[in-house]
């Protein structure tokens, strides 16, 4: 009890000074780092925050003349009253502490600003569990004393709010109206300033000790006009729970945890803030979902949504269904095994061999062309054109497309449409702004323009896309974007899809690409008509004018080709 008494006759008799070599307030400032980063837009936009150091919860550093006057005038008065009086120690208030802990036992303090802001500065004069020694005490004196020679009053004020520690692990002035009041600095009142300042006093305090103290900082304040019932209300509201970080916004959750758990500092990404944000409102109702958004010529990831909290689905394998039908065909196209109007068996293979699974379906007609083989995703033609494949080549398109027979991610599947789109050409999706510079050919821009043109609703209307479903899947081009929608309820899809569609073309109107030179357009006819005369598309060196089949038995007439984009939302 007889510390600050002491304290005084020691600076009396000693001339020991403290050698320590404390930092200067550009250099703490700059090496300050919040424990938050942020997953910026490509124009710098804030998507989403993640915290990468739960042990210590900091904001961004705040200046000055961010803080609400009341949180100043509260800080002061609870615990330096005369900060622009004293020189870095307050010997009139270290006197009055001495001269009471000697009469009445106590154990008051007379720490300065200047003085705490030396125990955050230096680990060495940092308060133990015990309390500080004599000489560390002496040592924090001639520390402050050092710093009120080197820094401003603001300096010293506006690095104490940062560094400070105010409850939990809730450091900083930012962080802690952030955590209590999900507000800034700025913004504080008098009640939320005077329990910020209390909170100093004893950080880890219990809530009905922290609101008496804070009353007491608010009579200081506003005097008779201190609003003690409501300041104990807040201190019982804000204080009984754990408080962490309110974190604004949470537009990209799923790219968050992909992109920021080991960063240590804000990442730029190619995501789009309006695309990103409409589509998470259009999947904000739909507990299972994933929807992916591709800029077709850079394979650019511009929005990413997974509305499951516990699985990523967007990067989770899911059954293909029919969705790997239009690589078979373009494959079938590339190698000149088949054209569009080529005739196709729709009965199954005799052949006992072992299929896909999304080659197996229920058989219509018996002959159609490969063009509404595609369109309306028959899966029994599909098997015959596997059959005159050159597997070798076959997977070696499936491996350059990291895609499975089996199954594949929403992501991957996209990026396999999105190449489509691109004229045949592959980039692998990224988060790059402007995305990888890697590319390989898959297929010729000649058969990526026809399996698009198959896969096309009506050119004429507004929201051209090149689509294909399959129960819970839709994925579908325009002349811009790749949108990818995967749902666990297939009842979702139809509705969420034209709502997402209707968006990007409100952004970015789209119209059909222009078909390759090289095509061949040609009016055809087949005999027997198992379809209706039509003009078709052909690679140079396949393009016959009358399609005839190998056999003219047990076929039945098939209905023009049918858009996958009208059958779907019939």
């Amino acid at each position: 009890m007889y510390r600050y008494a002491c304290i005084c006759l020691i600076y009396l008799v000693t001339s020991t000074s403290y050698a320590a070599n404390l930092p200067s307030f550009k250099v703490v400032r700059a090496q300050y780092a919040s424990s938050v980063v942020n997953l910026l837009d490509r124009n710098g936009v804030i998507l989403n925050q993640y915290v990468t150091h739960p042990q210590q919860q900091r904001l961004s550093w705040v200046s000055l003349n961010e803080l609400s006057p009341a949180l100043v005038s509260a800080l002061l008065a609870s615990e330096d009253q005369r900060f622009y009086q004293h020189q870095g120690v307050d010997w009139r208030a270290i006197a009055g502490a001495a001269w009471e802990n000697l009469r009445h036992n106590t154990h008051r303090g007379a720490s300065t600003l200047t003085m705490q802001l030396a125990g955050l500065l230096d680990p060495s004069l940092s308060r133990s569990v015990g309390g500080r020694s004599y000489g560390q005490k002496w040592q924090q004196i001639k520390a402050a004393q050092q710093l009120e020679k080197h820094w401003t009053k603001a300096q010293i004020l506006e690095a104490y709010l940062n560094l400070v520690d105010f409850r939990a692990n809730i450091i900083g002035i930012n962080a802690a109206s952030n955590a209590l009041f999900d507000n800034t600095p700025a913004q504080s009142d008098n009640n939320e300033a005077s329990i910020l300042s209390a909170l100093l006093r004893g950080p880890n305090a219990k809530a009905k000790v922290v609101a008496q103290r804070a009353c007491g900082v608010a009579y200081q304040l506003t005097h008779s006009s201190a609003n003690c019932t409501e300041i104990q209300k807040i201190s019982l509201a804000k204080l009984n729970a754990q408080p962490t970080l309110n974190l604004h916004p949470q537009l990209a959750p799923a790219a968050a945890r992909q992109l920021l758990t080991s960063a240590k500092s804000n990442i730029l990404s190619s995501l789009d803030y309006d695309l990103q944000n409409s589509l998470v409102q259009q999947l904000a109702n739909i507990p299972s979902a994933a929807a992916v958004i591709l800029d077709n010529t850079t394979a650019e990831i511009l929005a990413y949504v997974s509305t499951d909290d516990t699985v990523n689905q967007v990067i989770s394998p899911h059954e293909n269904g029919a969705l790997l039908l239009p690589f078979i065909y373009a494959s079938g196209i590339t190698q000149k095994q088949l054209t569009a109007a080529s005739i196709l068996d729709n009965t199954p293979l005799i052949y006992n061999i072992t299929l896909p699974n999304y080659l197996i379906n229920t058989p219509t007609p018996t002959l159609v062309s490969a063009r509404t083989a595609l369109a309306n995703t028959l899966t029994l033609p599909a098997q015959h054109v596997l059959t005159q494949l050159d597997r070798t080549r076959w997977n070696a398109q499936l491996k350059s497309l990291k895609l499975n027979a089996s199954s594949n991610t929403l992501l991957t599947l996209a990026n396999a449409y999105q190449m489509l789109a691109n004229q045949g050409v592959y980039r692998p999706a990224s988060f790059h702004v402007g995305g990888l510079n890697v590319s390989t050919r898959i297929y010729p821009s000649t058969s990526s323009a026809i399996i698009n043109d198959i896969l096309t609703g009506n050119p004429n209307t507004p929201t051209y896309y090149a689509l294909i479903t399959d129960t819970s899947w839709a994925i579908g081009t325009n002349a811009y974007y790749t949108l990818a929608l995967w749902v666990a309820n297939p009842d979702d899809i139809r509705n969420t899809w034209l709502k997402i569609e209707s968006h990007l073309h409100l952004r970015t109107p789209s119209n059909p690409p222009k078909l390759p030179s090289k095509l061949i357009k040609l009016a055809i006819r087949f005999e027997p008509a198992i379809e209706s005369p039509r003009t078709e598309l052909f690679i140079s060196g396949t393009e016959p004018t009358v399609f005839q089949p190998d056999s003219q038995t047990n076929y039945e007439l098939f209905p023009n080709s049918v858009s996958p984009t009208s059958a779907f939302f019939e």
